[in-house]
Parts: structure tokens; sequence; C-alpha cells
């Protein structure tokens, strides 16, 4: 190859290069630091226990989940609890909706706006329980507020701040500013 013959070579090589080291990078768009793992809609999910008795359900409109954050925020959820008792094998059913929730670690929900536990069972002392915010522990079953709470049932009606519950031991504790109403008549 001739030096004449090299030139056109030499510099389409040198033009490439050129090009290659001027070149910008592509932008490529970024994901905002918290994004979703996933959102869906229309959420069943069903949970059983280690012996394979049925644990816990829940619906909600829409779920949205970060897996970074270990976190599931619900719009309108509806959780169904169900406690069995091995010594009288009798199954209480309890159904806890709200505004919006959030799942923390798979087994903390924070529900708020709204908050209405109902036995469905009608088999305990408390019927309903109402307030604005309640936090439920799914692997415990135990129910928790630090604000207003009103607690109703066929011979109770009593309010208070603060509360913690056991769906399994069937204890309720109010904390603080309790006005209670007990009826004295067999329904």
């Amino acid at each position: 190859m001739n030096k004449r013959q090299s030139i056109p070579f030499v510099l389409l090589l040198a033009a490439l290069l050129i090009w290659l080291f001027f070149k910008q990078e592509a932008v490529l768009p970024s994901l905002s630091v918290h994004h979703p793992s996933y959102i869906a809609t229309d959420i069943n999910s069903t949970h059983f226990n280690k012996t394979g008795f049925l644990d816990y359900k829940i619906f909600a409109d829409k779920a949205t989940n970060f897996n970074e954050d270990e976190l599931t925020n619900f719009k309108k959820p509806k959780v169904i609890v169900y406690t069995h008792n091995d010594q009288t094998d009798t199954t209480t059913i309890w159904q806890i909706t709200s505004a919006v929730g959030a799942l923390y670690q798979q087994d903390k929900l924070v529900l708020s706006k709204n908050v209405l536990v109902k036995n469905l069972s009608l088999d305990q002392l408390v019927q309903t329980i109402k307030t604005e915010q309640l936090t439920l522990f799914l692997d415990k079953k135990e129910l928790s507020s630090d604000l207003l709470v009103t607690l109703e049932g066929p011979q109770i009606h009593q309010q208070g701040v603060g509360m913690w519950a056991s769906l399994v031991t069937e204890e309720v504790i109010i904390k603080d500013q309790i006005k209670a109403v007990y009826f004295n008549e067999n329904k």
C-alpha cells in the first residue's frame, strides 16, 4: 500500500477516533430513589399458618410495593383475620377495614383513616372497634393504637385514648381517658 492509498484510511481512522472522543454519552432516564417494584389492582392474598390453618386474607383496591424498603402501600385494604382456639376447636373471624394501609416487613400493617375492626363471628364481648389509626401485627394477631378508640358490643360501649388488644387471648386494654357504659341486659 503506498502513501497515497493510506492517507484516506488514516484520515478516516482519525475522524473515527475524534468522533468517539467527543461523542456525548447517551443520557438514560434515571428512576426515582423510591420507585415501586410493582403496582397491582384488585388484590386478593391468602395466608396460612405453619399448621395449615387459614391465618389471614388481605384484599385491596390497589397495592404498591417497594422491595428495597420492605413496604407495601394499600388503597382501601380489608384484612380478614382468623383465630383458631384449639381447646374449643372454634374459629373467630375478624374483619379490619380502612381507607389506606402500609405493610412493613410482611407482618406490621398500619391502617389509617376510618379504621373499623368488626367481629364477623359475633362470639366476643367486643364486636366493633373504631379509630383513625391502628397497627395490626399479623404474626401475633395483636392490635394497638395511640389515638381515640371506641369499642362496642352487645353489653358494652367504651371509649379511651390508646389501646392494645390480642385477638388470640381475647384481651383488650384501654390505656387512658376511659369512658365506659355497661348494659345489664341479656341479648
